[in-house]
């Protein structure tokens, strides 16, 4: 990208007296204007120093303005002279000020030019009025110096000029009138008639000038050169570049005065219509001078490569016996001729033909490649491979000979070739230039390399591959060379080709796919696959989904060098894919062994981190033998679990139950429900229930209860566990929940763990809930039998006949007097009810206090069953006669309030 030239760059270019003027002019004038008020070069981007953009205040004079102003409808109402003045002191006006383009004031510079007028000075002017955009500024330049030039007769820059303005009024207008072109066109072509008229002698000078500066491909329409080619001097008139003949033309005696202005539009026009304008005209009006035409001068039209020179300067040394062709070198024109072997003229390749089997036998060898390798004659293309051919090997040369693979008019290339070379001698920058010139010269290069029996190396394809007359694989010529070097690369192991190159070559867009089957089938792999490149494809979505499952392939990379800490940083990424692959990787990707072992495993599963507590937890449960395939995470992935149970031992997961993080205990408890049967403990699951966690009990409630569950997906531990002595303690747990689960079973399995003694030590409980439930446990059963002693065995067989049922209430009554008058001092609540979070036990009870609340709890029970009021209000009626003040209190406010219920009772 060119750099912003800014109006100071061109006036230190001029007061240096810079070659390269023309060129620094014609590209300042291309750029674009910049906003009103704003340098030319924009700051830096981000540049804090940068100046805001400039607020342009009100009747600035700006472009805008300049163009209303200079508008027709601005300038109605006024004379010629007044509108003349007008437009004047706009453009003054918008030329000091600095809103409008400083382009406007190139003008200024342009007339400095000219009226400086050194030959530089002068070739940049010409080179500005053929090129350049004339637009304001610019344009004032050109108008001023076309008139300068009238009146000076400078023909250089008036012919320059009026072709512009005759070019201009048919193709572009910018922010010129049509009306200004149409009259600038007009002037130049009266003043080429006037010229004519006046001054004959000066005319063709003019006219060379004019149509020297026509470019070689313009054919549009032209009146300015029409006046020169047509049979008419009416201004109305407009025909194409392209006359049929140049018979009548204007003022024909004129060009009869010398043949110099021809001579020399022939030496420096490259538009063929002016030249073979020139040759007409020399040939019908000055065949005496061509007679005497110097040598050097048809040796400089001779090198300009146009067919029309070409064509003349053969048939003057034709024509004249002075220039027979064994005197040509001697005169100077050896090289043109030799040149015209390249000619677009066939009677120029003829004669340089004839001219190179008698008298160059010595065109060197460069330039005969050049003859038999080009787009050419085919006869010149004989010529010069008949000369190669006859050459030794070794006089030709490799890379001669390496040029000609593949020519059809050198088929004795390859065995030449053959003969003196070995493909050693040949450097990867041969065999590309070879292979470039096509399909044929590469097939014979991997010919001569098979023939050695000699494999083309890998980094020889590597270079073709890179270099950019490569890059289009739709490319007819070089597809297939593209797509032959692919393959060859595909059998060549990695470290040949270049690790390195294939990496660059799978982030190509171009080459990715090539490469990522090369992945696939295992070409890089070990040493040379770098993990850390395939971890930096993984934060390119394009590249993705070929680096991950490369990562994840065992074969390829070890799980070790992908690295636990990468994956775990995938499974917390944002995007969706990357957790997935995180997943998959860490559950499928990892074996035991790769992590560390089961006890590393375990260690980090219990570690600091949260996130690798989180993976190895889950880890650990998708690889467990039964829990891992109903594992949502492993039945994603389809894992197939590869740890056993000897994994889950009852010592390392039973520490974890207690532990304070919740993320721990819930892996402890997922493999406790799978596990606590194997471990056989009992004990795991009444810890479990008795816990101080919540999470931790209800998983313990569920495995206890489960055993009286009839639900055949219920988790459940042995029946057998179910102990009497724990159900018991755990009915005293300071936790309600455990209470409520050891007292639910107590229940249901009363005839197997229960026992007035137990019930007993229940009453004594701490909490109102356990010692409602003891009461009215036992008198639901052990009351008297309603029935007579022949029907226990078939009742108790229907369950609703319970063991150790008393004989009659008297018996009962009895056994609650040695209960409630034994009863000793209150207990302090089991030792597990001091651990963290659980309420604080109440001190060691007065045995008073443990007998008045047994009393309230069977009095509670007793308000909703009369039976069971009648049978204890006896006792009730003996405990009011007590001297200690707790029982006889109690006993009364019992008494009353069962008589207040249920009537006088018995």
């Amino acid at each position: 990208m060119r750099v912003r030239l800014e109006l100071g760059d061109l006036e230190r270019a001029i007061a240096a007296r810079d070659p390269e003027l023309g060129d620094l002019l014609v590209r300042y004038l291309g750029q674009s204007d910049p906003s009103p008020g704003a340098p030319e070069i924009d700051p830096e981007p981000f540049d804090d120093d940068a100046p805001d953009e400039p607020d342009v205040p009100a009747g600035a004079y700006t472009l805008d303005r300049l163009r209303k102003a200079m508008q027709p409808s601005a300038l109605v109402n006024r004379t010629g002279t007044e509108q003349k003045l007008a437009r004047v002191d706009a453009f003054a006006a918008a030329e000091a000020s600095r809103f409008a383009p400083p382009r406007l004031r190139v003008g200024r510079l342009l007339r400095a030019l000219y009226d400086r007028g050194e030959p530089g000075d002068r070739s940049a002017l010409a080179r500005v009025f053929a090129d350049g955009k004339l637009q304001w500024g610019s344009w004032q330049a050109a108008k001023a110096i076309y008139k300068l030039a009238e009146e000076r007769h400078d023909a250089e820059m008036w012919g320059a000029l009026a072709c512009r303005f005759d070019i201009m009024a048919a193709t572009e207008f910018a922010d010129i009138g049509t009306g200004t072109l149409v009259y600038l066109r007009w002037r130049a072509w009266r003043f080429l008639r006037e010229l004519g008229r006046a001054l004959p002698e000066a005319y063709a000078t003019f006219v060379a000038e004019l149509l020297r500066h026509y470019p070689a491909d313009y054919d549009g329409p032209s009146w300015v050169a029409a006046h020169v080619f047509a049979r008419t001097l009416d201004a109305r008139y407009a025909a194409p570049f392209k006359p049929d003949s140049f018979d009548d033309r204007a003022f024909p005696d004129a060009w009869k005065a010398s043949p110099a202005p021809l001579l020399h539009l022939l030496e420096v026009c490259a538009n063929e219509v002016a030249i073979e304008f020139g040759i007409q005209l020399l040939t019908t009006d000055h065949a005496l001078a061509l007679r005497a035409i110097q040598p050097a001068w048809l040796a400089a039209i001779g090198r300009q490569g146009i067919a029309a020179l070409d064509a003349f300067v053969v048939r003057l040394l034709e024509d004249s016996p002075d220039l027979h062709q064994s005197k040509l070198r001697a005169l100077g024109l050896h090289d043109v001729i030799v040149g015209f072997l390249r000619s677009a003229s066939e009677p120029a390749r003829a004669y340089a033909l004839d001219y190179c089997a008698a008298y160059a036998t010595d065109i060197a060898v460069r330039d005969l490649l050049a003859l038999v390798t080009g787009d050419g004659d085919a006869a010149v293309q004989k010529f010069a491979a008949a000369r190669l051919e006859a050459m030794k090997p070794l006089q030709l040369g490799l890379a001669a000979l390496c040029q000609l693979l593949g020519v059809k008019a050198a088929p004795w290339a390859g065995g030449k070739l053959a003969q003196a070379f070995s493909p050693g001698d040949l450097s990867a920058e041969m065999f590309v230039d070879t292979a470039a010139r096509g399909e044929a010269a590469y097939a014979a290069l991997v010919d001569w390399f098979e023939s050695k029996r000699v494999p083309v190396p890998a980094a020889t394809y590597v270079a073709l591959l890179d270099d950019e007359r490569f890059a289009d694989d739709d490319d007819d010529d070089v597809g297939p060379i593209i797509a032959a070097a692919w393959t060859e690369l595909a059998k060549r192991p990695a470290r040949e080709i270049g690790v390195a190159w294939i990496q660059r070559s799978l982030e190509r867009r171009d080459r990715t796919e090539r490469v990522k089957k090369w992945l696939a089938d295992g070409k890089l792999a070990g040493d040379d696959l770098d993990v850390d490149w395939l971890k930096a494809l993984v934060r390119k979505p394009r590249l993705r989904a070929i680096a991950l499952p490369l990562l994840a392939d065992r074969r390829l990379v070890s799980p070790a060098k992908v690295g636990l800490t990468w994956v775990l940083d995938l499974a917390r990424s944002q995007d969706d894919d990357l957790v997935a692959f995180g997943k998959r990787m860490l559950l499928d990707g990892f074996e035991p062994a790769d992590l560390g072992g089961v006890a590393r495993i375990w260690q980090m599963a219990t570690g600091k981190s949260d996130a690798v507590r989180a993976a190895m937890a889950t880890y650990l449960q998708a690889h467990h033998p039964d829990l891992g395939p109903r594992l949502d995470d492993a039945k994603a992935v389809g894992v197939t679990p590869r740890l056993d149970h000897d994994a889950y031992a009852m010592a390392t997961v039973r520490p974890l139950l207690r532990d304070p993080r919740v993320d721990v205990r819930t892996l402890a408890l997922a493999i406790a429900g799978e596990e606590i049967a194997r471990w056989g403990e009992p004990t795991v699951a009444f810890e479990l229930a008795g816990s101080p966690f919540p999470d931790v009990r209800v998983v313990g409630a569920e495995l206890l209860l489960g055993t009286v569950s009839d639900a055949a997906d219920a988790r459940r531990v042995p029946v057998t566990w179910l102990d009497g002595d724990r159900l018991f303690q755990l009915a005293e747990s300071p936790y309600k929940g455990a209470r409520e689960v050891a007292l639910t079973l107590i229940r249901t399995l009363y005839d197997r763990v229960g026992g007035v003694e137990r019930l007993a030590w229940l009453m004594d409980s701490t909490d109102r809930e356990v010692r409602l439930f003891a009461v009215r446990l036992f008198w639901d059963r052990h009351r008297p039998r309603p029935w007579p002693d022949s029907w226990t065995p078939k009742l108790a067989t229907t369950g609703v006949v319970g063991a150790q049922r008393f004989d009659d209430l008297a018996s009962l009554q009895q056994f609650a007097r040695v209960v409630v008058f034994g009863l000793p001092p209150g207990r302090v609540a089991p030792g597990d009810a001091r651990a963290e979070g659980a309420p604080r036990p109440e001190r060691a009870l007065t045995a008073s206090v443990a007998k008045r609340r047994l009393i309230e709890s069977m009095r509670d029970l007793a308000l909703d069953d009369v039976e069971l009021a009648r049978a204890i209000a006896p006792l009730f009626g003996e405990l009011a006669l007590s001297i200690a003040k707790g029982e006889w209190q109690a006993s009364v406010q019992a008494l009353a309030a069962l008589r207040a219920r249920h009537g006088e009772l018995a």
